[in-house]
């Protein structure tokens, strides 16, 4: 893990200006405008500067209440001015898909869409079949916020995976499939550290995404050490409250 400093931020091919535009926007906390720096300036390392081929894979270790959704809200805002108009969420239960619906949601009190100048349109698997979310999936200029559980994600053996990778005559092909021909497409995976079993892995990574970022506050003692682009644990949290 590094964080990057100062004077690799200014010699970088990523937009300092819109890091700051973006966290006065937001209200950041300093740990969460780290992490968005670290995402930016890692993606920007692999695809501009080593030209590494797709996905980057990267875990961002960041204490619970510490704000990660922020991060995630950060870092479709600033990869949405790149042109990037796909964007996922996979989270691991429907009680955090319903909080991330919510926080991507125009009026809900938890929306964090007033700090944002972009406004993703949140697809799920309850109304990717309808004609407006095909409408909107088929529009180019569309940011589109995925947000799904893993079992949506994961082979078909539940109700909702079913749905998503039955033939859909709307679009023409599965919502799954769908997914995985977008070249664009930006993963986050909530909890990331639940993802381990083979399923999961198997599943996310034949959606063969551009990106794939991990959130959470335990990484999985599997992760690859290097994968881990940046570290806020719970004492450090603890320490700034003090």
């Amino acid at each position: 893990m590094r964080t990057p400093a100062a004077a690799e931020l200014a010699s970088s091919p990523f937009d300092v200006d819109r890091v700051e535009a973006i966290a006065a926007r937001l209200d950041l906390r300093q740990p969460n405008k780290e992490a968005l720096e670290s995402i930016v300036f890692e993606t920007a390392q692999h695809y501009e500067i080593d030209r590494e081929p797709p996905p980057f894979e990267a875990v961002v270790d960041i204490a619970t209440g510490v704000g990660k959704t922020y991060v995630l809200a950060a870092a479709i805002e600033y990869m949405a001015a790149d042109g990037v108009r796909d964007f996922a969420v996979v989270t691991p239960g429907r009680t955090i898909l319903e909080k991330t619906v919510a926080n991507f949601s125009p009026g809900h009190r938890k929306s964090l869409l007033p700090g944002m100048e972009v406004r993703p349109v949140v697809v799920t698997s309850d109304n990717f079949a309808t004609a407006a979310m095909r409408a909107v999936m088929d529009d180019p200029d569309a940011i589109k916020l995925f947000i799904f559980t893993v079992q949506a994600l994961t082979k078909p053996q539940t109700k909702v995976g079913r749905r998503t990778h039955k033939f859909q005559e709307g679009l023409g092909e599965a919502f799954y499939a769908h997914l995985q021909g977008l070249d664009d497409l930006v993963v986050f995976a909530d909890e990331h550290h639940t993802y381990y079993g083979p399923a999961f892995s198997e599943a996310i990574r034949d959606l063969r995404p551009r990106v794939l970022i991990g959130l959470t506050a335990t990484p999985h003692k599997r992760t690859p050490a290097d994968q881990i682009i940046y570290r806020y644990p719970l004492a450090a949290a603890i320490a700034a409250e003090l």
